[in-house]
């Protein structure tokens, strides 16, 4: 097989200053399409053809697979749209919004043959390898608490992140990368989800939230998120005989040195390990799902943990909206 041939659907600022970039480092990939309402926006990918109109690149019969960065309330409607069209599809986080339009998408993927994958691109990246490998060696015993931090300050008022009927909202945004870190790459399995948080005045979404996550052996996990805090982004695993931090743990590419950060210390906190990583995680990402699409492999991060996200996101918005604790999460 050559080259694959990708489309994108949106011409959002994460597709082209981070997704294109990523996919010309691929000697896989060429770029065939982009489709965008604004066109302006469009022409700068410098891409072959560019629609007015999403049907129209869905459509595309010379299009392999599809990058869908759009508004998190879309994600799942061209998704499946565009898996019925045969397409193989890099979905944005949240792949949902719902745990029932999740299982569409899982449908969409399943009766068309095609490759899914939820592009949390940030797990891609070594270092997360190495806080396994650390979680195993039992270096801080077995893990009693999680703890996950991702903030950032949004200024525009008018951004789509506060706009409830576009999915807008912290954990939605940014915390979706920390029930992620939790619940997928150290492995927390929650029973009982609670969240609360500030609501935007004039949106009525969260623009700082935060989820107490419970499980079968009470341990514990907590999850922050906000959209009006300083740049911070990590997550933190404790145990009886020291803690792993893990610095710039989504987002190493925009650290001032570009490298993700491990620190383990003791049970009296003296600093016994420190590594750094460098890698491409974006770039892996991409080279990992045409690995699928080429083999006929599953991706390591496939459609049923998706559904397991998206499950773990909707109790949390409920949680929030209810005031409740709630416990009907496995």
């Amino acid at each position: 097989m050559g080259n694959i041939r990708w489309g994108i659907i949106s011409a959002a600022n994460i597709a082209y200053d981070e997704f294109l970039p990523a996919l010309r480092r691929s000697d896989r990939a060429a770029l065939v399409a982009v489709a965008s309402k604004s066109l302006e926006k469009a022409k700068r990918f410098n891409s072959p053809h560019i629609y007015g109109k999403y049907e129209q690149l869905v459509e595309d019969s010379s299009i392999d697979a599809i990058y869908i960065p759009l508004p998190n309330s879309l994600h799942a409607k061209w998704a499946v749209r565009a898996m019925q069209k045969g397409k193989h599809v890099l979905l944005e986080k949240p792949a949902a919004l719902t745990e029932a339009d999740m299982h569409e998408v899982k449908t969409a993927a399943q009766e068309n043959n095609v490759v899914f994958m939820e592009a949390f691109m940030y797990q891609f990246h070594c270092q997360h390898k190495r806080v396994r490998e650390l979680l195993e060696s039992g270096i801080i015993g077995d893990y009693l608490h999680v703890k996950a931090h991702f903030s950032w300050m949004l200024e525009d008022s008018g951004d789509i992140r506060l706009k409830p009927e576009l999915g807008g909202g912290a954990m939605r945004d940014v915390g979706c990368y920390g029930l992620h870190a939790v619940t997928q790459i150290v492995g927390f399995k929650p029973v009982q989800i609670s969240m609360s948080g500030k609501m935007d005045q004039d949106n009525g979404v969260d623009i700082t939230s935060t989820c107490v996550l419970i499980d079968d052996q009470k341990r514990t996990a907590e999850v922050t998120a906000s959209l009006e805090l300083s740049f911070i982004n990590r997550y933190e695993i404790f145990g009886p005989r020291g803690s792993i931090t893990v610095d710039c743990a989504f987002r190493p590419d925009v650290s001032d040195d570009k490298h993700g950060k491990i620190t383990v210390k003791d049970d009296i906190g003296n600093v016994i390990l420190f590594e750094k990583f460098k890698d491409d995680q974006y770039l892996n990402q991409i080279e990992h799902f045409h690995d699928c699409i080429q083999e006929g492999g599953n991706p390591d991060y496939n459609v049923d943990h998706s559904l397991k996200m998206s499950r773990y996101l909707e109790i949390s918005y409920q949680s929030l909206h209810s005031k409740s604790v709630l416990t009907n999460v496995t």
